[in-house]
């Protein structure tokens, strides 16, 4: 019977054990969830946007070769210089102005070729909601309302393009390098 009674004092300590162990972990599931909740309310308001930003990088889905050198990149930055003066002004009064890049996929002697047009300034009124960035703006005769999901971190903020929206942009005719790209990631960085 002491053979039985000290197995049994053995599974017992065993299950304390592993019910200790799993206590301490539920606590520390805890304690990650907790710090996540915080994380995930941390808000980006209007003020923190307030001010201008120049885009520092733009990464494609799809690696493309716009400047025909050989050399693919998913990075738009590193492919042509159409993007470099792109920027957006936040005001204070809700309204934005921003200095977008234009450029055709029809150019060169087969009109196949990427080129770079005239950049577009574009105003609209904006807002931050629940962390999304929401811009109403007229393109073309159009009105347009995009609502951007933002990740900011200090001076940076990103959000995605998807095709669809991107196509009210740029008059890509197919097959080019540029219509296999279905989502640009555009990240800005504050500079005043």
């Amino acid at each position: 019977m002491k053979m039985i009674n000290m197995l049994e004092i053995k599974k017992l300590a065993c299950f304390a054990l592993v019910a200790l162990l799993l206590a301490s972990c539920s606590k520390e599931e805890a304690y990650m969830e907790d710090e996540m909740i915080k994380v995930s309310n941390a808000t980006i308001t209007t003020n923190d946007l307030i001010g201008h930003w120049e885009l520092s990088r733009m990464v494609s889905d799809t690696a493309v070769n716009l400047n025909q050198d050989g050399s693919y990149s998913t990075n738009l930055l590193d492919e042509t210089s159409c993007f470099n003066n792109m920027s957006i002004t936040f005001n204070s009064d809700a309204t934005f102005v921003t200095n977008n890049a234009t450029m055709t996929f029809e150019s060169g002697s087969n009109g196949d070729q990427f080129a770079c047009i005239a950049d577009r300034i574009d105003t609209g009124t904006w807002k931050v909601e629940n962390d999304n960035l929401i811009l109403t703006m007229e393109i073309n005769g159009s009105t347009y309302t995009h609502t951007k999901a933002l990740d900011m971190t200090g001076n940076t903020f990103n959000f995605d393009v998807t095709k669809i929206e991107s196509d009210q942009y740029v008059n890509d005719p197919g097959n080019t390098q540029a219509s296999e790209i279905r989502i640009l990631e555009l990240e800005y960085t504050k500079v005043e």
